[in-house]
């Protein structure tokens, strides 16, 4: 089943997840919806979403099916949820914005 949408659930107190954030949408093919994970409508919006992340513990990132389905990528897995999304243009953006997601948790 094909990405119809990526959501971005992250710490907006975080530079680097704010960063990914940001620069995220410019390298994907899909709309993205960017969410704070201290949205107080965040479980509600979204069931499955693991609790670490709405406690702000982890970001994550969902890939929303055509069929409205949602598939939680959290933490650095991410990138491997977005990978066919990506924009071919957007390959080099999305690999440095990779070695940010990195250099954030050290």
């Amino acid at each position: 089943m094909s990405t119809a949408e990526v959501v971005v659930v992250y710490d907006v107190s975080c530079p680097s997840c704010s960063e990914i954030a940001r620069e995220l949408p410019d390298l994907l093919r899909v709309p993205v919806r960017v969410r704070s994970c201290r949205d107080p409508q965040l479980a509600v919006a979204y069931p499955t979403l693991r609790a670490s992340v709405r406690r702000c513990a982890t970001p994550a990132l969902g890939t929303v099916r055509t069929d409205g389905s949602v598939r939680w990528w959290p933490g650095l897995t991410g990138a491997l949820g977005v990978l066919p999304v990506v924009r071919l243009r957007g390959l080099r953006g999305a690999v440095g914005l990779l070695w940010t997601a990195f250099g954030a948790r050290r």
